[in-house]
């Protein structure tokens, strides 16, 4: 997949960002079907990518030892459960994560297509720890034909966690932790969502501008 191509897709658009944000779009291998892999971001390789990111911007603009304060992971379409995998050996996990349509679950052929649910449950119970002096966010936009399944297991952890929250806390919670149908094509969500999400991680999709 061409650069110049994938980061129009992906909503890599900062336009709407208040601090300031590097971008950095990895690429994956496809394996077949909707399945991809990122291996060199498992086992910590990702908190390895952020920090060769960071020093090379720095070097690029004059500035060493830049340092990350927010970490935002988002996936699309195959990357979708690459991601819940590099979340399972980040040595620093994100403090927001989106999944636009990618939670097609496992390949029945490897054994459990709903796992990797753990992962996520255990990630989102540490992230809510950290509300609201140090918010974060979990938004999935899915179509349910196509991820449904895993996606509706998402919003099942969504709501056990946020009831055992601080109940002063749940309404504004659950405008940044949520499930829901997406409005667009499926190569549209990334495109259409991500630089939304960006500028506000509690942000309301009006589907029909």
């Amino acid at each position: 997949m061409l650069l110049a191509e994938k980061v129009a897709r992906s909503g890599l658009d900062l336009a709407g960002r208040t601090r300031p944000t590097l971008a950095m779009l990895p690429r994956g291998n496809w394996i077949r079907h909707y399945y991809y892999d990122f291996p060199a971001l498992l086992a910590g390789g990702v908190d390895r990518l952020i920090q060769y990111g960071l020093h090379q911007f720095g070097q690029a603009i004059g500035s060493a030892g830049l340092a990350m304060d927010h970490f935002i992971l988002s996936a699309h379409s195959g990357g979708g459960m690459p991601a819940v995998d590099i979340i399972a050996g980040a040595q620093r996990p994100p403090d927001e994560f989106y999944v636009f349509d990618g939670l097609y679950g496992r390949d029945p052929a490897t054994g459990d297509p709903l796992r990797g649910l753990e992962v996520i449950d255990n990630w989102l119970r540490d992230r809510l720890r950290h509300e609201p002096e140090h918010p974060g966010a979990l938004r999935v936009i899915y179509i349910e034909q196509q991820t449904g399944r895993f996606s509706r297991g998402v919003g099942e952890l969504i709501a056990r966690n946020l009831a055992a929250a601080d109940p002063t806390l749940t309404g504004q919670l659950s405008r940044s932790y949520r499930v829901e149908l997406a409005r667009v094509q499926h190569s549209q969500i990334a495109r259409y969502c991500q630089p939304r999400l960006l500028a506000a991680a509690d942000t309301e999709f009006n589907w029909l501008e």
